[in-house]
């Protein structure tokens, strides 16, 4: 148990530091001074470097916030409801200026294009997960296959976009447009 809550520590932290500094600001002494743990711990979890830990981070970031997405965002009793409850959700967020994993997610995503092959495939893998998630859920309002994969990528687009534009300018505005773009793409669905 006390492993997993080492590890666990340095995943969260680790997710924390990355969202702030990127992968190439995030020094790994810094790390292990912010865990309080020695040099041999961290690659006792993570043997293959910094490399593994940001794959590890992505991959735990995104089960953590698909997680909250499902019982907290996907609830409303139409698909539409639930993605401008997320707009609403974020908007607020922004506000507040907090962490935000799919910021992490997101700068991490652009530097892996750089950064190294695994981890771009991780991004990647993560992404198409990301759509699905939101596709699978359009399937239980009557899209088709097709439907609900287009309709997933046009609304994936508009809230990540929105997002992304919302956090540099440090101002939800943008998500709240996207929100009210989003019955246009649903409609009453």
């Amino acid at each position: 148990m006390e492993d997993m809550d080492k590890k666990e520590r340095i995943l969260i932290t680790a997710a924390e530091l990355f969202a702030e500094k990127g992968y190439y600001g995030l020094g790994l002494s810094e790390l292990l001074a912010r865990c309080g743990i020695p040099k041999g711990s961290f690659y006792y979890y993570f043997p293959g470097g910094k490399i593994q830990l940001i794959q590890e981070v992505l991959l735990d970031s995104y089960r953590r916030m698909a997680q909250g997405i499902t019982r907290h965002i996907l609830v409303e009793p139409t698909a539409c409801a639930s993605f401008e409850r997320m707009c609403d959700h974020l908007a607020r967020r922004i506000d507040d200026k907090p962490h935000l994993a799919s910021m992490l997610l997101s700068m991490i995503a652009i530097e892996s294009v750089y950064l190294d092959d695994g981890v771009n495939a991780t991004c990647r893998r993560i992404y198409e997960d990301w759509k699905t998630l939101y596709a699978d859920f359009l399937r239980r309002f009557g899209f088709d296959q097709t439907q609900s994969q287009v309709k997933a990528q046009a609304v994936f687009a508009l809230i990540h976009g929105s997002l992304i534009s919302s956090w540099v300018k440090q101002d939800s505005t943008d998500l709240l447009m996207a929100k009210a773009s989003i019955r246009d793409i649903l409609g009453d669905r």
